[in-house]
């Protein structure tokens, strides 16, 4: 066999390379066009911003002298500080002595001498202090011819209470706080919240609430007042208030009686020598 029949002529190596090139150029387009008609299209460039995005700050990280880090709190913000002193916690102790010491005005020496067995909340006691008292006061305590000594007979436990809170204050106040509960006597007595009020007037006398509140939990207090209304029962036979003691028990004036009376009683102890003589019609 000779090589002229395995060879190929080159021109139909022509011919099947320009099939082979249009062939191609056929299948590209038809793949190109279908990419064109999907809906995954590529946007334009003008279409084309690229959004950064926003910078994020780390969290500040504590870190030790070797520069390793080391983990962190969140403190908690001061408590706001305040120019009030602080409130004590100490408990308060009430003196006995000075609870159960004689309350008294006038002088000691005068030829008479008056024992006032009074309830707080008696609306009869609050006649007596608001309309007669004043009265004998002006014209006998204060000239030096009473002694005028305050003893409580408390009726019920808001005049019990009234009792413990004025027996706590100072000696030298307790007159004026007297006064001041006769005289709003229609304002607390009759009130279900009486302590409310009574604390109230406390606070008006420069009583503290610790002092307030140590005077009528202090039991012994309530012992003493209630051995105050048994020896009145016992020696003066007091079953009523206002009562009135003259000179030991020279006289004795029950309810609150006119100015006229308590003067009548004046001459008849002391011979005529204290009390207004009345006039003559």
């Amino acid at each position: 066999m000779t090589d002229t029949n395995s060879k190929i002529p080159a021109k139909k190596l022509f011919l099947v390379f320009a099939v082979l090139l249009v062939l191609a150029v056929i299948v590209g387009g038809y793949f190109f066009g279908a990419d064109k008609q999907s809906g995954d299209a590529l946007p334009d460039a003008a279409d084309m911003t690229v959004t950064e995005p926003a910078e994020q700050t780390p969290p500040a990280v504590a870190t030790d002298s070797d520069g390793n880090a080391v983990p962190t709190t969140i403190e908690e913000p001061m408590a706001e500080t305040t120019d009030e002193a602080p409130v004590s916690t100490e408990a308060v102790k009430i003196d006995v002595d000075a609870f159960t010491a004689p309350r008294t005005v006038g002088d000691v020496n005068a030829p008479i001498k008056i024992i006032e067995y009074a309830s707080l909340t008696c609306s009869h006691c609050a006649h007596f202090h608001n309309d007669v008292f004043p009265e004998l006061k002006s014209k006998y305590i204060d000239t030096g011819k009473v002694f005028f000594e305050f003893r409580e007979f408390p009726l019920n436990d808001p005049a019990l209470k009234a009792t413990l809170t004025a027996r706590c204050l100072p000696a030298e106040k307790y007159e004026s706080f007297v006064e001041l509960l006769f005289k709003t006597q229609d304002h607390w007595a009759g009130d279900l919240d009486y302590m409310k009020a009574l604390r109230q007037n406390a606070k008006l006398a420069g009583m503290s609430d610790a002092t307030f509140d140590a005077c009528h939990a202090q039991g012994d207090l309530k012992l003493k007042v209630a051995d105050v209304m048994q020896v009145a029962k016992d020696k003066w036979k007091i079953s009523s208030t206002p009562t009135f003691i003259i000179n030991d028990g020279a006289e004795t004036i029950a309810g609150a009686q006119a100015i006229a009376e308590f003067e009548r009683v004046f001459r008849k102890v002391t011979n005529d020598a204290v009390g207004a003589v009345p006039a003559v019609e």
